[in-house]
Order: C-alpha cells, then structure tokens, then sequence
C-alpha cells in the first residue's frame, strides 16, 4: 500500500486525492467560533445587504484570512529547500505531528471549554435576566409564558419600583426589525401590554426613567437551541447592527470590512502546510494551501449569503443546522488528530528503518 508520504512526493499526480480532504478541512475550520461570521452576517442584515455583497464581503474576509498562513507557507518552504539530509527527515515528521496534534487538541479543549461554560447557566429558567440598576438596586425581566401568550414581565428588588409609564422596552430581531413594549401595573409586577411573537431571538434594549435621569440595559434574548453560540460575537454584532442599521453600504466598504474582520490567523492550515513543506513539494502545497482557502471561502461566503437570504427560514427548513455548526470543530479536531498520528507513524516507522539499517551496516563492517 503506497504511503502518504510517497503519494505526496509524486506531487501532481495523485494531487486530487488531496483536494477533496483540503476542501473539506477548509470548511470546516470556516465553521468554528472566531471567524467574524457572526460580525458579517448583523453587518449583511444592518445594511440590507444583496446576496452578490453577502459574497463579496465572504471573498475579502478569505483573502485576508489566509495571509498569514501564505506567509507561513512561503517561509516553511523557503526554509523546507535547505533541508536536503534524508536522514533528517523523520525527526521533522515526527515534530510535525506532534505540532498537528497539540493544535488539534487546543481546538478541540477550546470548543469544549466554551460550551462546558455555556451550561454554567440555569437551563430551567433560561429567558429570565437580572439586570443591575441605578441605585443599586435589581430588575429582572422574564418573558412568562406558562399557559398565557407570552408577555414581558419586569420585577425590581431592593429599589424604589418604577411605574408603568416610566418603563419601555424595544427588541430588535436578527433581521432588523424592532418592536417596542409599554408596561401596565399587575400589583407585583409590571407586564407588557402587548405580546411577544415567536421566535423569541433578539436583543431587548430595557429604557428606565427616574426623574431627569434615564439608563438603558441591554440583554440577549435566544432560542433554547442556541445557548451555546458566542456570546463575545453576539455583543458585537449587537454594536454592528445599531451602528449601521437602515444605511447602505457601497463595495468599497464591504471589501473593507471583509478585509479587516478576517484578520485571524488559521492554526489549522499548518496541518496542510506542515505536510507537504517536510517533503519539499512546492507545487502541490501550494495547490492544498489554495484549496484549504476554498473551502474557508464557502464557509464565509454561506454565512453571508444564509444573513442575506434569512437566517430564520434556513433554520426552520433543515432542523439539523445547528446541529452541525455545533459540531463541525469535533469532527474538524478528530480529523486533523487522525492526519498527525500518521504522519507521526511514518516518521517513527521511517526513524526505526534508519536505526535497523545502520545497525545492520555496523554488524557488516565488524571483523
């Protein structure tokens, strides 16, 4: 059976067993946290964005997102042409593949770690907010639903209680659409005169008056199926939308937000890179390279294209999207641990050959 490293020094000619693999290891890191893709579809959504800017804006976040690791790939094979020395080799696998697997680990514990905090919430009240007031004092916001259409209701502790008329509430929805709320008195709480329609995925902005003096907090309301999106993204894509809500945006903009919002270097791209630069084939780590970037492209190209089409309506038709933007870093993990393995295999397979047949030469030249 032929090795993968002999498949990767006869270069272009079995190449397409590669690109598939590379394709697929760019998309799927385009699915993990830390992409901008939360940031560029409220920017598609704030701006009212066509499908051809939702592609425009993916192709500059890919652009800008893979300098580094062109930079990487032309400094390993700069650095790749002085190693000349077969004997040398096996020791540069088996340090590749420990480099691959300590990346796929941090990709993996990150992920973990993340949705591990993520259950640090109370899942069995989870559309209840504590909001810190003036004064000191508490407010806690719940959207109640049990048994009656759902309504906002608004409690304060250890404050003076606002009335009705000093208390509003406007949402804003993934879209772009707004809704805003006055409260009635209901004894021990107020309650929003009018009800809260489904989804219950937005971000309320709570508008508190004493006096001459306002304050206005801000909470993230979501789907029970989505507790476990990035809280950090969510923030600024809250700050995106209310900066360029209801303004259009020209190309040039689009390239530039693109440009500076993909600025994160790719860990996983040296997997690729790592391979083809021990083994001294310019061409076809170029191709890879070229390749992992495809993939990347789709990925941020979907994102931007599913915020122009909606979001909403993809996510009600296939049940199994989220799902899978969930796990998409596991499997992106598990695959890039198996290619460090084996390629760790070959270089300690390689290693031994060496060893057995300098031992065998010793035994030979020994009266």
């Amino acid at each position: 059976m032929t090795s993968l490293p002999e498949l990767l020094r006869q270069g272009s000619a079995h190449a397409w067993l590669f690109v598939p693999s590379a394709i697929l290891l760019g998309a799927l890191h385009g699915l993990e946290p830390g992409h901008s893709k939360t940031m560029m579809a409220a920017f598609i959504v704030a701006v009212r964005g066509t499908v051809t800017q939702a592609v425009l804006l993916g192709l500059s976040a890919t652009l800008s997102h893979t300098v580094v690791v062109w930079a990487v790939a032309l400094a390993g094979l700069y650095l790749g042409q002085h190693w000349g020395s077969e004997a040398t080799e096996p020791y540069f696998q088996i340090a590749s593949a420990v480099v691959i697997v300590a990346i796929a680990a941090w990709m993996i514990g990150r992920t973990w770690a993340e949705r591990r905090g993520g259950h640090h919430h109370p899942h069995h009240e989870p559309e209840v907010r504590r909001i810190a007031t003036g004064g000191g004092g508490v407010a806690t916001l719940a959207i109640y639903e049990d048994g009656v259409p759902p309504r906002w209701r608004l409690r304060f502790e250890g404050s003076a209680r606002l009335a009705a008329g000093q208390v509003t509430l406007e949402t804003t929805r993934p879209d772009g659409a707004r809704q805003t709320f006055g409260f009635v008195d209901r004894g021990e709480h107020l309650e929003s005169i009018a009800e809260i329609p489904e989804p219950h995925a937005f971000t309320a902005s709570l508008h508190l008056v004493r006096g001459a003096l306002s304050e206005t907090h801000t909470v993230v309301f979501q789907e029970h199926d989505h507790d476990h999106d990035d809280a950090h993204a969510r923030a600024h894509a809250y700050d995106i939308r209310n900066r360029f809500a209801g303004r259009s945006a020209t190309t040039g903009q689009i390239v530039l937000f693109g440009l500076t919002g993909g600025l994160i270097p790719c860990p996983a791209a040296i997997t690729v890179l790592l391979l083809c630069i021990q083994l001294k084939e310019i061409s076809l780590g170029i191709v890879l390279v070229l390749c992992f970037s495809i993939g990347l492209a789709l990925t941020m190209v979907a994102a931007g294209v599913v915020a122009a089409l909606g979001v909403r309506h993809v996510a009600r038709r296939w049940q199994g999207f989220d799902t899978l933007a969930r796990r998409a870093p596991y499997v992106s993990g598990a695959l890039i641990i198996c290619v460090g393995l084996y390629t760790g295999f070959q270089g300690w397979s390689a290693l031994h050959g060496h060893t057995d047949q300098a031992a065998l030469s010793w035994s030979a030249t020994r009266p």
